[in-house]
């Protein structure tokens, strides 16, 4: 018998009981209404007439079901629909079609709804409309009559292109009135029959977002009406401002009723497309935010529209709010804001309240769509259980970054029909983008009513919309208004009078419902569809008149689940032992849910698949309760065993030292079976250590601290213990090290420096003790002092140990080997240069110095022991054959010189042996080149005087390098500009030589461009030209006669005599040169009389020598008849023989020059010749 008691007092504790405040309306339905509304159409691109778009209904089932779909006279269409199979109907176009001439009429027009109904008895469906045709594409989610209302408020988008807003309606009922408000204007509309239709169309393209229309509420019956209500544009471009030759489609979506428009949306975007996002208030005083952010504050059908957006974005408001996403015009809808296959769509979102846990829906690929995507929004923590046709999707997600509760997904699909699910409700949308169409419309919703039924589970207690089978149900009512009387009839029973006892709750949409129950305890045996009756007498309240209200309900008789699960392969205690969920809901395409384990040591878990650890070995009952949200459940009872319990443990000292051994023994039981295995973690970094004896071992730190230690014990059946952990405090060690000394037996003692210290280099509270290898001397073989120290009475090796023990206990030992070298020393060396050399040259000598026991410690060089004999050159590490290189300082006289070298040789302080070898010096030359001062590359050779030999011995000199000639003379135009280096020699007659260089630096002159001869005109002027390059250059004429100045490189001169001027021009390191140029003064104008104009390059223009030296001159010419076909002021370009662009032809004009400085005219004939 199963303990349903212990179910329901679990229940008070997890989230299994249905939300009494919820809706059971939703997007799948029985019976819907759709319209075929106005839209401007393309062209086709062979007959370049209009494309007439069509409509399809497409129609999909999570069960088989079976469909009718009826417009007009057309024929009806009749279809099964298999269980997740998205089914067309193609509607008759001439019988649904709402032309533009036809819209704002004076009545509705009739049979032009397109009505789909499911044949009684057969599932739920959903439905899709989609219109397409050339390059237009538009679809919309169809809602079902029972998720209908009474008032609605258009969406739409800023009109471009000539194209309008449009707000199309359906009567699902007889005799319905409908007010429409636009602007303080109320417009009136009577629908006689369901399926009536009215189109109301913007004048001039306006923009009819927030128009509302609404059930008359004076009309008979209005509080029992419903309606459709659909919203768009003929065409419209979005985005792209600024551009031309654009395209754009039409916009076309179903309406939600304002009782299900809803407090936060999730936005998240098209994939890598822009999109634009317009938010509708209900009400005045509505505060939007964006992200977080207060955005607008709008009033009563204002709406509020976003820039381009790329990112996901999260909406939310103070009151109710419809928000719509719009996809932008093709030429600019990319991320980049470049062109992007797809075109304006309006697709209406669903708040986050309002969602749905399984849907299937369609996704079209029609006219030409090629990219489809489905976009999912869902909390965060559920969106690891999210499926599509079953299939996990785990990668991918999005998370909102104003609220991490929430994540999205853009999903690529190419199935026609789609199966989702989750644990907990999403909202998504389908769209697709095509050559300039796209279509986008919600995949499916929960919607908010205000009136609904729920099915009572009395075994459970949980509300839900369906019964389950052989369970005891009762019914609940939520009605917007208190009854006067109310009552009930299942299927065609007798009806039953039902108490008028209410209960308040609060709907999903915030307003106070009221719950009226019906106490039945009816059992349904069979699984099958359900209907239920109500009739509830209404009060004269809110508009609505008195009298009986009919609601209809269906709803499902579900299968109780089958619950199972399954254990991990290991049960061990302290180990995470996982559990997964085998449980069936027994329903297609509606999975299990909800969960509660109950793992019988006191512990719960709501997950479907939880991990759980058992503290203690023993026998548990775990128990799994599993079912859906809607009702239906069941549990299962399994027994597991957990093993013994693992006790892990070890001893190790608290402390020890770096790089010293450190013992571990390990202290593990465990109650039952046998330990095989001890992994041994010592916190320093390294991998751990697996182990498969526990007797006892040893472990170095190889650097100071503290660890923790950890063990972990394992049994021959794979179970662990828990970790068992100590700590342990590593001291360092202190660093050892001394210098051993140089001495021979003959010393009377052997001094070792100490350099021994702790990690700081401190030496505070360090003990030391010495050991010097040489036992026979008893007593003073060993010492405590810091420095050690020995008297060795005999050559030879010894080993000397030093211990340094640290406050810490820890010590290190360090030993050296060490010789005493012996007293019997053999001096020598080599002198390896001639023993006659010059004095400015290096000479090398080798020592050969040896001892009988150990080495030579130290050798000493005297190079010049008799008149230096305080000069010594030390050796503290000589080795035989070793050589030494020196060089004798410069001596003065001009005569040989002959040095003593002395060697010393030492085994020790007191052990040592000279040897002493002569050498003589010739006299070497002593040269001095003084620095030489900077020329220019134009003066005369030159004797370099800066170099000589000062100390007077016989030989010869020369002197190389570049500039330096045959003669010995340096010549700056042979060596160039730059600087050079020059060097002395001189050799005595000896043959000793030296060298000494200096370096010489020849500045540049400068460069001169310039005519050596000007001409002018008499009283004319002009520039000289003229161009020099050089550093710093400084310019003088002379004399200064005729020259504005005489100070530049271009004076302007003006002159009526020859004159000859001398032109200077300077570095800025003293470099010149000078130049004569001639000024030649012309004394008249002198024009040819004819020229040549006829493009072979020779005489085409009419060219006067000097003519621009008068900068004022004009030049006219005439034609024979006074026309004047030419003027110039100043003779800048020539006279080409064109007039007007025009050549002139062959003939004979005249001229008149006029210098216009004092001289006369001159006038004349010009002749131009072909």
């Amino acid at each position: 018998m199963k303990k349903w008691g212990l179910v329901l007092l679990l229940l008070i504790c997890f989230p299994f009981i249905y939300k009494g405040v919820a809706q059971n309306v939703s997007n799948e339905g029985t019976d819907f209404w759709a319209v075929f509304p106005s839209h401007d159409p393309s062209l086709d691109p062979v007959t370049r007439l209009p494309a007439l778009a069509n409509i399809t209904i497409y129609v999909t089932a999570k069960t088989a079901s079976f469909v009718t779909v009826t417009c007009g006279s057309a024929t009806p269409i009749s279809k099964s629909i298999p269980a997740n199979t998205a089914v067309p109907f193609v509607v008759n176009r001439s019988q649904a079609y709402i032309d533009q001439t036809e819209a704002n009429q004076d009545a509705p027009y009739n049979n032009r709804g397109i009505r789909i109904k499911v044949r009684e008895g057969y599932a739920k469906v959903a439905v899709y409309a989609h219109i397409f045709a050339g390059f237009r594409s538009a679809a919309s989610l169809i809602l079902p009559v029972e998720s209908l209302g009474q008032k609605y408020m258009s969406m739409n988008y800023t009109q471009t292109l000539g194209g309008n807003n449009l707000l199309t309606l359906v009567a699902t009922e007889d005799n319905t009135s409908l007010l429409i408000s636009d602007k303080g204007t109320v417009k009136q509309i009577n629908f006689q029959k369901a399926g009536e239709v009215f189109e109301y169309m913007a004048v001039s393209g306006r923009d009819l977002t927030g128009v509302t229309v609404e059930v008359d509420p004076s009309s008979p019956d209005n509080c029992n009406k419903r309606f459709a209500a659909f919203s768009g544009s003929t065409s419209v471009t979005i985005g792209c401002e600024g551009q031309r030759d654009l395209s754009w489609d039409p916009l076309f979506q179903q309406l939600y009723p304002t009782v299900s428009w809803g407090k936060e949306y999730g936005i998240a975007p098209f994939i890598n497309r822009r999109y634009i996002a317009r938010i509708l208030a209900e009400e005045s005083n509505t505060v939007v935010k964006i992200n977080g952010v207060v955005t607008a504050t709008l009033g009563k059908g204002e709406f509020y529209t976003t820039e381009e957006k790329i990112e996901g974005i999260f909406v939310s408001a103070s009151k109710r709010v419809s928000v719509a996403q719009y996809s932008l015009t093709q030429k600019c809808s990319g991320i980049d804001g470049f062109l992007k296959h797809g075109d304006p769509e309006m697709v209406l979102l669903n708040p986050i309240e309002f969602n749905i846990k399984a849907v299937t829906m369609f996704s079209s690929t029609a006219e030409a769509i090629e990219e489809r995507y489905i976009n999912v929004i869902i909390k965060t923590k559920a969106r690891n259980t999210f499926r599509i046709n079953g299939a996990l999707v785990q990668n991918g997600w999005k998370i909102f970054p104003s609220n991490p509760d929430y994540s999205y997904q853009q999903l690529p699909i190419t199935a026609v029909s789609s199966n989702l699910s989750a644990s907990e409700g999403f909202n998504a949308i389908a769209y697709g983008f095509g050559d300039a169409e796209s279509y986008a419309y919600s995949a499916g919703t929960n919607l908010a009513a205000n009136n609904y039924l729920l099915i009572n589970n009395t075994v459970t207690n949980i509300d839900a919309p369906n019964a389950c089978i052989d369970q005891p149900s009762d019914f609940k009512i939520i009605l917007p208004y208190i009854a006067k009387k109310i009552s009930w009839q299942l299927n065609n029973e007798a009806p039953i009078i039902g108490s008028l006892v209410y209960k308040e709750v609060i709907t999903t949409s915030g307003e106070i419902a009221y719950q009226y129950s019906l106490d039945q305890d009816r059992k349904f045996t069979e699984l099958r569809t359900e209907q239920v009756k109500v009739i509830a007498e209404a009060p004269n309240d809110n508009d609505c008149l008195v009298g009986d209200i009919e609601y209809n309900f269906e709803f499902e008789v579900y299968p109780i689940p089958t619950v199972d699960f399954s254990l991990g392969s290991l049960s061990c205690p302290d180990t995470e032992l996982p559990f997964t969920d085998m449980s069936n809901s027994n329903i297609i395409d509606k999975p299990i849910n909800k969960w509660l384990w109950d793992f019988g040591d006191g512990e719960t878990s709501t997950d479907q698949n939880p991990k759980h650890l058992y503290k203690q070995g023993g026998e548990y009952t775990v128990t799994l309760f599993a079912g859906l949200d809607d009702g239906c459940m069941n549990e299962t009872v399994k027994k597991i065993i957990i093993a013994p319990k693992i006790n892990a443990g070890f001893q190790v000292a608290a402390q020890g030292c770096k790089d010293t051994d450190l013992i571990f023994t390990d202290q593990s039981s465990v109650a039952s079976g046998t330990l095989i295995k001890w992994t041994w973690d010592f916190g320093d970094g390294k991998t751990p250590v697996v182990r498969t004896s526990k007797e006892p071992f040893a472990y170095q730190y190889t650097q100071s601290g503290t660890y923790t230690i950890s063990l972990v014990a394992e049994t021959a059946n794979g179970c662990v213990s828990l970790v068992a952990q100590h700590e342990v405090i590593i001291y360092d060690l202190s660093t050892s090290d001394f210098l051993l000394p140089e001495v021979c037996a003959e010393d009377d003692l052997a001094t070792f420096i100490n350099k021994s210290g702790d990690q700081n280099g401190n030496t505070a509270g360090l003990t030391f003790t010495w050991n010097f290898g040489d036992p026979g001397s008893g007593a003073a073989n060993t010492s405590t002092q810091v420095n050690g120290s020995h008297k060795y009475s005999v050559a030879g090796q010894y080993i000397v140990t030093l211990t340094v023990k640290n406050t810490s206990g820890c010590s290190t030992i360090l030993k050296k080997d060490f010789t005493v070298n012996g007293m019997q020393i053999t001096a020598g060396f080599d002198i390896l240069s001639p023993t006659t050399t010059c004095g400015n040259k290096v000479i090398m000598v080798k020592n050969q110095s040896t001892v009988n026991i150990g080495v030579i410690t130290k050798i000493a060089w005297y190079m010049d022991v008799e008149n230096r004999p305080n000069e010594a050159i030390i050796d503290e590490e000589p080795e035989a054959g070793k050589e030494y290189p020196y060089l004798y300082p410069n001596f003065t006289t001009p005569f040989p010189k002959v040095v003593t070298i002395r060697l010393v040789a030492y085994s020790g302080t007191k052990c040592a042996e000279i040897i002493e070898k002569q050498i003589t010096l010739q006299p070497s030359p002593v040269l001095v080149f003084d620095s030489m001062p900077d020329v220019c590359l134009n003066i005369e050779k030159m004797t370099v005087m800066q170099a000589r030999e000062t100390l007077g011995v016989p030989g010869q000199s020369s002197l190389t390098g570049p500039g330096i000639g045959a003669d010995g003379k340096f010549n700056p135009v042979l060596a160039g500009v730059g600087i050079h280096t020059l060097s002395f020699a001189f050799t005595t007659a000896d043959g000793c030589t030296d060298t000494v260089r200096q370096t010489i630096t020849v500045n540049p002159i400068p460069i001169l461009t310039i005519d050596s001869e000007i001409f002018l005109l008499a009283g004319g002027k002009r520039k000289i030209v003229a161009s020099a390059v050089g550093n710093g250059l400084t310019f003088k004429w002379s004399p200064s006669t005729g020259l504005d100045r005489d100070d530049v490189l271009n004076p302007t001169v003006t002159g009526e005599e020859d004159i000859t001027y001398t032109l200077t021009v300077a570095t800025a390191q003293g470099c010149n040169i000078v130049k004569l140029i001639k000024l030649s003064v012309l004394q008249g104008i002198k024009p040819s009389n004819a020229f040549s104009p006829n493009g072979d390059g020779a005489n085409d223009t009419w060219l006067i020598e000097y003519l621009e030296t008068y900068p004022d001159v004009t030049v006219e010419i005439f034609t024979r008849q006074g026309v004047r076909i030419f003027y110039s002021k100043g003779y800048a370009e020539p006279f080409d023989g064109n007039f007007k662009n025009e050549a002139l032809p062959v003939g004979t004009y005249y001229y008149i020059i006029n210098p216009n400085n004092k001289k006369k005219s001159i006038t004349g004939s010009l002749t131009i010749l072909r």
